[in-house]
């Protein structure tokens, strides 16, 4: 034991580097500390992504800015909340429950922030009302704007919030939580979130958010199904919905999922 001990205080650290830690990661602290505070329920499901592939291929036939899954997706999840705005109700200090008629997304987007790659949240206002075409505009533009500009997914003053020191933050986040239409000012209603496209096999994941519902959109993979007697393979798209069961119920989840997939298939008006 006496021989641990001095292993502890006298051997030397290894080959290393340091680097500072990204400040703006204070974004993802936040939202991990808000979301952790959810009681939060998972329903991860398939989808056929072939079908909503050859959808969107319809609808980009003749388009010159292609509409993206990100977007087809994100109009589908609008709109199906849209139709039961309780997947949408925040809780009040009167114990009362807030249900927004307008769904704002808050889609987290891949940005480099002080040379690290790293997500970003964006809010799009109001997409149950938004046809696809602009929706997608909208989200192309967050990909592509500079960061702390208007038509970024991350203002100059949001930029200096996440620079203040942590006991701050916590401060202001007790007073968003507590007021539902404060809180849709600053985050949304709904959340949506994914993996990386680029990836081949299957993966989804556990989103951790403070929304009370989130979608997250995992890998596209192939998967055999059978189809009236015959084995095809099919492009399958891994998903997690993610809620607050202070609000959500199982059941009501599963409506949701119903109504979802059928949209999916179904394609979103362009």
């Amino acid at each position: 034991m006496l021989e641990i001990i001095k292993s502890l205080f006298g051997s030397k650290p290894a080959a290393h580097r340091v680097s500072p830690y990204p400040v703006m990661r204070n974004i993802v602290l936040d939202i991990m500390a808000e979301g952790r505070r959810k009681n939060t329920i998972h329903m991860p499901f398939d989808a056929d992504a072939t079908a909503i592939l050859d959808q969107l291929h319809e609808i980009n036939a003749e388009r010159k800015q292609k509409i993206t899954l990100t977007s087809y997706i994100a109009k589908a999840l609008a709109d199906t909340v849209a139709a039961d705005t309780r997947l949408q109700a925040y809780r009040n200090t009167r114990g009362q429950l807030v249900m927004f008629d307008d769904v704002d997304l808050s889609v987290m987007i891949e940005r480099k922030v002080d040379g690290v790659r790293m997500p970003i949240p964006h809010i799009v206002r109001a997409v149950n009302k938004l046809a696809l075409a602009p929706l997608n505009d909208n989200l192309v533009t967050a990909q592509r704007a500079p960061l702390y500009s208007d038509a970024g997914p991350l203002s100059k003053l949001e930029a200096q919030f996440f620079t203040m020191p942590r006991f701050i933050r916590k401060l202001v986040w007790f007073f968003i939580r507590r007021d539902p239409h404060l809180f849709r000012e600053v985050a949304g209603t709904v959340g949506l979130t994914s993996l990386p496209a680029y990836l081949s096999h299957r993966a989804a994941g556990t989103p951790i958010s403070p929304m009370t519902l989130t979608l997250l959109v995992g890998a596209i993979s192939p998967q055999l199904v059978m189809i009236n007697g015959e084995v095809r393979e099919k492009k399958i798209i891994q998903m997690n919905l993610a809620a607050d069961h202070d609000v959500v119920d199982g059941a009501q989840m599963m409506h949701f999922l119903i109504d979802f997939r059928a949209r999916l298939s179904r394609g979103s008006p362009s």
